[in-house]
C-alpha cells in the first residue's frame, strides 16, 4: 500500500484526477513509496502477519534488521519447526537465555506505520506532482555545432533534493564513529628533545 492516495495527490492539485491519469498516479505512489523506503532504509508501509527469516550466529541475542523495525510487533518465532516461547523481544532483538543455536528462526510479524504520518504523505504527493509536471522533451540545447538532447519523463524519477531534506529524521543511521585518544602525556611532534 503507497503512502498516500490517488485522492491526496487530487487535494493537492486542486482537481479530481482524470480517469486516463488514475493509473498513472497510482503507479507513481508505488514508486515514491519504494523510492522512500529504500533511502530512508526501512518498510514505512505496514505489512501485517508477514514471515521473516532469520539466521542466528550462536548466542543469546537475534538482532532484528532495521529495516523491519518501525512499530515491529512478533506474533510467533518458530525454530526447527517449532514454537519458541521462551524469549523477550526488546523492538531490536529477540533475546533467549537458552540461545538461539544455528538453524534458522523464523518470526511472523508486522510493521510499519498504520497511517504514514503527515509529511510522509506530503512527501510522496509532492514527488507525484513533480513527475507528473515531467514531460519528454528537450533536455539541452547547444548552438554551436547545433545538438539537442532529448528527456524521457521516466528518466527524473528520483527524490528531490527537498525531499531528501524532509526525509532526513526518518532516516536510519549507521553506527557511526568515535574518536579515540590514548590517555597520558601529550605526544611532542617536534621530534627528540636535545639538552
Amino acid at each position: 500500500m503507497p503512502l498516500a492516495s490517488v485522492d491526496d495527490v487530487a487535494a493537492r492539485i486542486g482537481r479530481p484526477v482524470a480517469a486516463d491519469e488514475t493509473a498513472r498516479v497510482s503507479a507513481f505512489l508505488l514508486d515514491v513509496t519504494g523510492l522512500v523506503e529504500d533511502y530512508c532504509g526501512r518498510d514505512m508501509d505496514r505489512r501485517s502477519g508477514q514471515s521473516i527469516t532469520l539466521y542466528p550466529e550462536g548466542g543469546c541475542v537475534l538482532p532484528v534488521p532495521l529495516r523491519y523495525q518501525t512499530f515491529l510487533t512478533v506474533s510467533a518465532v518458530h525454530q526447527d519447526g517449532q514454537a519458541v516461547t521462551d524469549y523477550l523481544f526488546n523492538g531490536r532483538a529477540l533475546t533467549r537465555d537458552a540461545g538461539w543455536g544455528e538453524s534458522a528462526v523464523t518470526i511472523t510479524a508486522s510493521w510499519g506505520y498504520e497511517v504514514a504520518p503527515a509529511s510522509l504523505r506530503a512527501v510522496a504527493c509532492s514527488e507525484v506532482i513533480r513527475w507528473l509536471a515531467l514531460s519528454p522533451g528537450v533536455e539541452s540545447e547547444r548552438v554551436g555545432e547545433v545538438e539537442v538532447t532529448f528527456s524521457g519523463a521516466g528518466s527524473a524519477q528520483t527524490l528531490s533534493t527537498a525531499t531528501r531534506t524532509t526525509l532526513r529524521p526518518y532516516r536510519r543511521r549507521g553506527a557511526g564513529s568515535i574518536t579515540l585518544r590514548k590517555e597520558g602525556p601529550a605526544l611532542d611532534l617536534r621530534g627528540p628533545v636535545v639538552l
